[in-house]
């Protein structure tokens, strides 16, 4: 399954899921298959994927873990959007 072009606009309520990311109740997220990270703040992220990036919002974020492709993201998102390209 592939991320669609608009997932997630607003308050996260309940666990987001999709066959690349997992987005829990408490804000932290779970990504798989991420190529590089582009943007890196306490409040916005840019993971870059093969052929689209995802730009997150959010608090207090920073990166849990990082290792083949799966991606661990702390703090709070609050919404996230899908870019074309990279």
């Amino acid at each position: 399954m592939r991320f669609d072009k608009e997932i997630f606009s607003g308050e996260l309520g309940e666990a987001f899921y999709s066959s690349r990311c997992l987005v829990f109740p408490n804000g932290e997220g779970y990504f798989e298959g991420v190529k590089g990270l582009g943007d890196l703040s306490e409040t916005e992220v840019v993971l870059r994927f093969s052929k689209l990036s995802v730009r997150i919002v959010g608090e207090k974020l920073r990166v849990g873990k990082f290792l083949d492709g799966d991606l661990h993201l702390c703090g709070r998102i609050r919404s996230f959007q899908v870019e074309d390209g990279k």
